[in-house]
């Protein structure tokens, strides 16, 4: 490969690896944020106790 396409080819390799590197990072990012935070359905029977306060 000439120079220039060398160095186009390099940016391409490494916008592949970063993008792929974001994906699996929110992956587990997410992944850790469900198992750590509580079920959608909990938080719901939690609040289905509440009694709701109109104010005036």
């Amino acid at each position: 490969m000439r120079p220039d396409h060398q160095e186009f080819a390099d940016g391409v390799r490494l916008a592949v690896i970063a993008t792929i590197s974001a994906v699996l990072t929110a992956t587990v990012v997410i992944g850790a944020g469900r198992t750590l935070l509580p079920q959608s359905e909990a938080i719901a029977a939690e609040r289905s106790g509440l009694t709701r306060v109109v104010l005036r």
